[in-house]
């Protein structure tokens, strides 16, 4: 299965719109945003996808787990 030019852009801009919000809940190191945004600029099939969609509700757990200690 294949996407489309589009989709790929659609789900970039949410990507870097969630890793952007997510930086400021959770102390990301600065090389692993590099690496996150290196990732969501390069993605290119729907295996790539899926990995960054469980990669960033990953990261939302641990700020919402963050949220809850404070």
């Amino acid at each position: 299965m294949s996407v489309s030019v589009e989709e790929l852009k659609q789900f970039k801009e949410s990507f870097t719109a969630d890793l952007n919000e997510l930086k400021d809940q959770v102390k990301l190191k600065d090389n692993e945003i590099t690496k996150l945004r290196a990732e969501i600029a390069n993605l290119e099939t729907l295996v790539q996808i899926e990995a960054l969609k469980a990669e960033l509700a990953n990261l939302k757990v641990l700020a919402a787990k963050e949220r809850k200690r404070k």
